[in-house]
């Protein structure tokens, strides 16, 4: 029932990104008086309660675990769209008890009020976690202040799981490099890789080159400028799952402890 729910929620996302896209005046407003970097339930266009409902499902999840899952995935649409990508299986087949948090539209405002409202309170903590999030924030939002959300949102997943925290660059935006957006989304990445302390358990993981040799983002890599195709989640997926197995493997041994 949860991932029909989740899938849903993807469904919903893309009918959105469709209608309104990212970079939208409508999606500028939704955001205004909304703090990128303090937690903020996430409320316009949520009459029916999915993301709401979503959230307490995540959060049951967590109160829940009956042992400790090898990782759990944080972040918005991009994330959530692993569960139906055929790559998400190579993840669950080589970690035990893989979790996926991500909702669909989420700013990093959103995941911040998210975490700090139940998606934490793990019964056991993860020994690693994947964050990915502020492609969202991109029209409404400077790159500085995205970049200290997002190593907000690292820093505090990574104390309340006392375990490393992958902090993932977002994807290139939009089809071309002038376009505005992309340099913001290529500006924010930047600033991640030169702040994130990694000493603090929190750890930049570069997003993969899935550009051409131009620039461009081709429809090989994404259905549509903003998500990933499954050759972006594969190039992906060879990226970080063998960042995921050291933080299992460095993480194992102090199982008693958690």
């Amino acid at each position: 029932a949860l991932y029909t729910l989740m899938a849903a929620c993807i469904l919903a996302q893309v009918i959105l990104a469709t209608l309104y896209g990212p970079s939208s005046n409508k999606a500028s407003k939704a955001a205004q008086g909304e703090p990128v970097d303090e937690p903020f339930e996430r409320k316009r266009g949520q009459a029916d309660g999915r993301w709401l409902e979503l959230h307490k499902e995540y959060a049951k999840e967590a109160r829940t675990t009956t042992q400790r899952p090898d990782v759990v995935f944080f972040g918005d649409s991009i994330t959530l769209g692993w569960v139906n990508s055929p790559v998400w299986e190579q993840i669950t087949k080589r970690f035990e008890s893989v979790l996926n948090f991500g909702i669909g539209g989420d700013r990093t405002q959103h995941l911040l009020w998210r975490i700090t409202n139940g998606e934490l309170d793990f019964a056991h903590r993860p020994r690693c976690s994947v964050l990915m999030i502020g492609t969202n924030n991109l029209d409404s939002d400077l790159p500085q202040l995205i970049a200290k959300a997002a190593l907000k949102t690292a820093d505090i997943i990574a104390k309340a799981t006392g375990t490393t925290v992958l902090l993932v660059g977002i994807p290139p935006r939009s089809k071309y490099k002038d376009n505005a957006i992309r340099k913001k989304a290529d500006e924010l990445n930047e600033i991640l890789a030169s702040s994130t302390p990694t000493k603090n358990k929190v750890k930049f993981i570069p997003f993969p080159d899935v550009l051409t040799k131009d620039g461009v983002f081709t429809r090989e890599f994404t259905v549509d400028f903003v998500h990933l195709s499954n050759n972006a989640y594969q190039k992906l997926a060879e990226k970080i799952i063998p960042e995921i197995s050291t933080c299992v493997v460095h993480s194992k041994p102090h199982d008693r402890e958690r």
